[in-house]
């Protein structure tokens, strides 16, 4: 998908929205006061789109006037969204909309959700889990115009977009220590069949079936069988299970992975980010962020998944998925010694630093 807006004059909002369906006509809604305003079609043409293979018609663009929507002028809660996928346009912003933009780099496969509620409200623009968006409409979602209030959050490779990043956005960044991580990845995945895949983009979804499996047949609550069991992991899902934080931060595509000086490449980036946190410091994290963002208000901390702690301390004394997760846990270490150095009397730094 591809959208944005063009102009608000205030009697006048004019923009466009060009759908997945080469032969869709998109039905957009303007929202306020809690109530759709306005709907209809975009039958304003857009050559370019016809031109550039991206639309047969080329009818994606809309103009509402105040004729079509009275007092549309005066709607200070404008939001604009498309009808069928439900994908905010574009919001007219209020006096209380932080002036960033900003992105959270989302490292988790379970996302903070309860910390992307709190912040989505304090921007003009939001859009989460935007690596389930496809490339085209992520690159959109760095590039939207006119919007100087932007929250982001997602599980993207940052190199892939590091172009639109870098100068544009300031960054946010939590860690989960990686055996907690790769606890949380196989408790996820082994229980999706019943949670259900809304966590997962739909590409994403079929691309990790094989490793959703391996996960679901794992004995999580048996020692000396888990060990056999990560003996026997096929090569498939260790690639996907590897180091994947440092491969968020050094890699392009889905199926690279990381070389031999990514550590260092990552710290290299990590220094660019405005807040690098600590999912185990995690109320230092939040009022980094509270502090960065200019909230005046508490950010949630996330909640753990039951019996998460349980199955790291299992898969560190298997001592059979240390190699899997080397780079992350050099990484992770990098990170703990900077906390160390720099907050050692911070809130819950005891907590980050105590081992497994």
């Amino acid at each position: 998908m591809l959208f944005n807006l063009e102009s608000d004059s205030g009697d006048a909002v004019c923009g466009y929205f060009v759908p997945d369906n080469f032969e869709e006509i998109p039905r957009i809604t303007f929202v306020s006061g809690g109530k759709i305003v306005y709907e209809g079609l975009t039958d304003h043409p857009r050559e370019v789109f016809v031109v550039h293979g991206r639309h047969r018609t080329g009818l994606c663009g809309f103009a509402v006037l105040e004729k079509d929507v009275p007092g549309l002028s005066g709607m200070s809660d404008l939001a604009v969204h498309e009808k069928t996928t439900g994908t905010l346009i574009y919001k007219r912003a209020q006096t209380d909309h932080v002036p960033k933009r900003m992105v959270r780099l989302e490292t988790h496969l379970l996302p903070l959700w309860r910390l992307d509620n709190v912040l989505n409200r304090r921007f003009q623009y939001s859009a989460n889990r935007i690596e389930a968006s496809g490339r085209e409409t992520t690159t959109q979602l760095f590039n939207l115009s006119g919007v100087r209030s932007v929250y982001l959050s997602g599980r993207v490779l940052y190199r892939a977009f590091q172009h639109y990043i870098e100068g544009h956005f300031d960054v946010v960044f939590s860690m989960h220590h990686p055996y907690e991580e790769l606890a949380e990845r196989l408790i996820v995945m082994a229980q999706i069949n019943r949670t259900g895949s809304a966590i997962l983009g739909l590409r994403e979804n079929m691309s990790l079936e094989p490793t959703m499996a391996y996960a679901q047949s794992l004995p999580l609550g048996d020692l000396r069988a888990l060990g056999r069991a990560l003996r026997d992991m096929p090569v498939a899902v260790a690639k996907v299970l590897a180091n994947p934080v440092t491969r968020q931060l050094t890699t392009s595509t889905p199926e690279e992975m990381p070389g031999g000086r990514a550590v260092s490449s990552a710290l290299t980036t990590l220094a660019s980010f405005a807040v690098v946190g600590l999912r185990r410091a995690q109320t230092t994290f939040a009022r980094a962020v509270e502090e960065f963002v200019g909230l005046d208000e508490r950010l949630p901390t996330a909640r753990e998944l039951p019996g998460l702690t349980s199955l790291a301390r299992l898969l560190k004394e298997s001592r059979e998925v240390e190699w899997l997760i080397e780079q992350d846990l050099v990484l992770y270490n990098h990170i703990a010694d900077a906390y160390r150095a720099c907050a050692p009397a911070s809130l819950d730094f005891a907590a980050a630093a105590h081992p497994l």
